[in-house]
């Protein structure tokens, strides 16, 4: 009788477990496939696509092994939208989910479990470009609004009300990322060693908050380093460490430099028409309420704040090549940002400890003539710019601080309409005290002469730019100025060598001081100063900062020459 007990306790127990593993297994299929399969098609309006591979239910491990996870996009149905979603192509291979509370499971209270990895993970995401119709910056804030509702709408089957995955480890990721532009080439990043990390994801009725969150989650974070990425067919973009966390809304990279792809000489004769060459570097640029929902469904890039710091600007001007015969695209503020093919709306941008290095190369100078804008500083508001849109309302304002030649503080406001239709803006700003001869280093290489003597006492302009024409006035006032000629960059019996050379050039200086060049400004005290008019077209071959320089220059040669 003992042995038929033991006997008939031991099938029980036995038919209890497999009763146990086959409902677990089974509820594990269900919400992995069928439910999973059906929600990503409803979600996405049939333009994504689940496929599971092979799932195993290990009771005694309590792990859930999962051979692929592919997630794939229809094309097809894609194009079709009237703002089609990001091209998506995800493929997890030999997942494990460990730590199941069988329990739970078996009882219908959801599947929650330890950890969720797997083995290999590659990712591609294709942006596609602007569709051409044109977004209302209203539009744009609902999107995360629509990411949002997307999430809350989901519900999980009655036999697994919840889903619960404490955190989730995907040490090595490839990613290739392409952002597609209607205009010019595609940008492009490839990792091979992206980290992704979640913790906390809960699909749960009883937690309301999760729905609201990226991803279901309490954070998910990503980090990789020192990678390259392609911005455009010349121009490469290298970071040191990028680190973003969508739970924060938020991005930090550091050590980023911007630069050419291909060198003067894979130019071609193309490359001998090339005046303008910007290098770039920045120590960090921290983005803060960036919308991740948003950017996925087509509606562009918005962040609340962008912090950089540490900006150093390499700008070198060429005036030794010639012109360029053939047109080419203006590089103004509204074309820059038109290139990049969709909405841009960031509430402020902050600029600190900065530098501005210009450099300007003339006739058979040695050296470049070099303007350094040292401990730059500037505030921009209202970036926006829509696919579309044809308004000079709205405008971007931006001010703007900085030690001229690490001597002189320059204050500057820029007003810049992004989405006019043409070359638009308008500019003011002053220059405090400081020494002239802190100009020689630009001076004496782009002209024939050098400061001698005097001191800037301060310096004010304005000018407002019509479809690319500066005009404006800009008032120096300064005392006791004098100038000297230099060999070179003379011609005639000024710029030789010698004896002969030097008295040429001494009398020159003489009689160019007495008849040529205005001492002070104003001529008395009790005078009112004298104002320089700005009038400057903007030329294809020129750089934004060279074209305010020539603005300025020309409006105080005018009143330094009698």
């Amino acid at each position: 009788m003992r042995r038929r007990t033991v006997i008939g306790l031991a099938v029980l127990s036995a038919l209890l477990a497999g009763g146990a593993w086959w409902r677990a297994a089974w509820i594990v299929n269900q919400l992995l496939g069928s439910w999973a399969t059906a929600t990503v098609a409803e979600k996405s309006g049939d333009v994504y696509r689940l496929d599971v591979g092979r799932v195993r239910f290990n009771f005694a491990l309590r792990r859930v092994a999962v051979d692929s996870i592919l997630v794939t996009t229809n094309r097809t149905l894609n194009a079709l939208r009237p703002r089609p979603l990001a091209a998506l192509r995800f493929a997890f291979h030999q997942c494990t989910i460990s730590g199941v509370h069988l329990t739970t499971l078996i009882l219908n209270g959801g599947l929650v479990a330890e950890s969720f990895g797997c083995r290999a993970v590659s990712v591609a995401v294709v942006v596609p470009a602007s569709d051409g119709v044109p977004d209302t910056v209203g539009q744009l804030r609902a999107a995360p609004r629509a990411f949002r509702a997307v999430q809350q709408s989901v519900r999980l089957p009655s036999f697994a009300p919840r889903v619960r995955i404490a955190r989730s480890d995907f040490p090595r990721i490839s990613l290739d990322f392409r952002l597609q532009r209607a205009r010019g080439s595609d940008a492009r990043l490839q990792l091979q060693d992206l980290r992704w990390r979640i913790s906390g994801f809960a699909i749960d009725p009883a937690d309301t908050a999760a729905a609201a969150r990226p991803l279901f989650s309490r954070t998910v974070e990503l980090a990789t380093g020192n990678f390259v990425g392609q911005l455009d067919s010349a121009t490469a973009v290298r970071v040191g460490a990028l680190q973003a966390s969508l739970t924060d809304s938020t991005l930090d990279a550091r050590g980023v430099a911007f630069a050419p792809t291909v060198s003067d000489a894979a130019f071609g004769r193309s490359q001998r028409y090339r005046r303008g060459l910007i290098k770039t570097t920045v120590g960090r640029i921290a983005l803060q309420g960036i919308d991740v929902g948003g950017f996925v469904l087509g509606r562009g890039l918005r962040a609340r704040r962008v912090e950089v710091d540490s900006l150093r600007l390499d700008i070198m001007s060429d005036r030794r090549r010639a012109s360029n015969p053939q047109r080419q695209q203006r590089r103004t503020p509204q074309g820059w940002i038109a290139g990049l093919d969709r909405t841009v709306s960031v509430d402020s941008v902050v600029i600190k400890h900065g530098e501005i290095v210009y450099r300007e190369r003339r006739g058979d100078y040695a050296q470049a003539g070099v303007l350094t804008f040292a401990r730059l500083a500037v505030v921009a508001v209202n970036v926006r710019h829509v696919p579309g849109r044809r308004t000079s309302s709205d405008p971007m304002t931006l001010s703007a601080t900085a030690q001229l030649q690490n001597i002189g503080r320059l204050d500057a406001q820029f007003v810049v309409p992004l989405d006019a239709p043409r070359f638009d803006m308008s500019f003011r700003g002053t220059l405090g005290a400081m020494p002239v001869t802190s100009f020689n280093p630009f001076i004496r290489e782009t002209m024939p002469l050098r400061l001698t003597n005097g001191r800037v006492v301060g310096i004010s302009f304005h000018a407002t730019v019509t479809a690319g024409v500066a005009r404006g006035a800009v008032t120096p006032r300064y005392n006791d100025l004098t100038v000297a000629l230099t060999q070179r960059g003379a011609s005639g019996i000024m710029g030789r060598g010698g004896v002969l050379g030097g008295a040429a050039r001494g009398i020159g200086s003489f009689f160019g001081n007495w008849m040529k060049v205005r001492a002070d400004n104003p001529d008395e005290v009790a005078a009112t100063p004298r104002s320089g008019a700005i009038h400057h077209t903007f030329t294809s071959d020129e750089t934004l900062p060279a074209f305010l320089w020539a603005s300025v220059r020309d409006g105080l040669l005018a009143v330094v020459k009698r």
